[in-house]
C-alpha cells in the first residue's frame, strides 16, 4: 500500500512528442485529442511492463504521463535513449497534485483522466485537489482490477496478465513499439493468459508482503493493498490461473489470503 497519493509525472513536449509516444508506448496515441486521456504503458523489449500510466494529451505538442507506480526519475534515462533525432523533450514535472474527484471540481488549468466506473482523477499544478483519500481510491481500483505497480512488480508482468485489453490500455492493431512482437505473439497465438489479476482478502495488514505462494509453489505478485472497512485488508495481485479460483488460500510471508470473486473473471 502507498501511504499517500504519489505524483510521479513526466512531460513529453515538442513537435515530435506525438510520434515519440506512438512509437514507444503500447496503446494507440493517435486518436487522442487535446484534453483526452488513456491508460498506456511503456514495455521492456521482452514485453514486460516498465511503467503503467495515465497519458493525457495536454495540447498538440505536449503529453503528460502520470505514473501508476515507480519513480519518474528512474525511467527518464532509458526513455531518453529512444529520442534519437526526434524533436521531443522529456522531463519530470514537480509541484503537481492529483486526487479522485467529481467533475465539478475541475478548475482552469486542470487536467483529468478517466478511471473505471465513470470515476475520474484530477491533476492540478500548485495546489492540492480536494478529493477522496488515496486509500479510498486504491480500494475502488482494487474492485475494478486497476493496478498500481510497486517496485517489486516493475518489469515483471506481461500486459495480458493485467488484462490490459479490458482496461483499454493496449492496442493490438497499431504499429511497432518495444515489446510488441512478444505481446502480439501471445495475443494472436495464445498463451498470454496463464496469469490473471485477482482480488484478495486478509485478516491482517499486509506490510512487507510481495510474493504470493500456493502451498510450496510460487503463485504470483501482490500489487496494492488497503485496510478493509470490515477489518483486515483487501488487495490486488496477479497470480497463476490455477491459483485464481474464488475461495483459494494463498500465502505471503506470514500472511494468509483468500481469493475473492472478481467482476472481470
Amino acid at each position: 500500500m502507498l501511504p499517500s497519493a504519489p505524483t510521479e509525472l513526466i512531460e513529453l513536449s515538442g513537435p515530435d512528442a506525438a510520434a515519440f509516444a506512438q512509437a514507444q508506448f503500447c496503446n494507440d496515441v493517435e486518436p487522442l485529442r487535446t484534453g483526452d486521456s488513456q491508460l498506456n504503458a511503456w514495455l521492456t523489449p521482452q514485453g514486460r511492463v516498465r511503467r503503467l500510466f495515465h497519458l493525457i494529451r495536454a495540447d498538440d505538442r505536449r503529453y503528460l504521463l502520470l505514473l501508476r507506480g515507480g519513480s519518474a526519475a528512474a525511467v527518464l534515462p532509458p526513455l531518453r535513449m529512444f529520442v534519437l533525432r526526434l524533436k521531443v523533450d522529456i522531463r519530470q514535472l514537480n509541484g503537481w497534485h492529483w486526487a479522485e474527484a467529481a467533475a465539478g471540481s475541475l478548475q482552469p488549468g486542470d487536467f483529468n483522466a478517466a478511471l473505471p466506473d465513470s470515476r475520474q482523477l484530477i491533476l492540478r499544478q500548485g495546489s492540492p485537489v480536494d478529493g477522496l483519500p488515496f486509500a479510498e481510491t486504491l480500494a475502488r481500483d482494487i474492485d475494478a482490477g486497476l493496478p498500481w505497480l510497486p517496485d517489486h512488480a516493475l518489469e515483471q508482468i506481461l500486459p495480458s496478465w493485467l488484462t490490459f485489453a479490458r482496461l483499454g490500455a493496449i492496442s493490438h492493431t497499431k504499429g511497432c513499439y518495444p515489446g510488441q512482437e512478444i505481446v502480439a505473439r501471445l495475443h494472436f497465438r495464445g498463451g498470454g493468459d496463464k496469469r490473471v489479476p485477482v482480488r484478495l482478502s486478509a485478516p491482517s495488514a499486509l506490510i512487507g508482503a510481495t510474493e504470493l505462494r500456493d502451498g510450496g509453489s510460487e503463485a504470483g505478485l501482490l500489487l496494492q493493498w488497503v485496510p478493509a472497512a470490515e477489518g483486515g485488508s483487501r488487495a490486488l495481485a496477479v497470480v497463476r490461473r490455477e491459483s485464481a479460483e474464488s475461495g483459494m488460500q494463498l500465502q505471503a510471508a506470514e500472511h494468509q489470503l483468500s481469493v475473492l470473486a472478481s467482476a472481470w473473471t
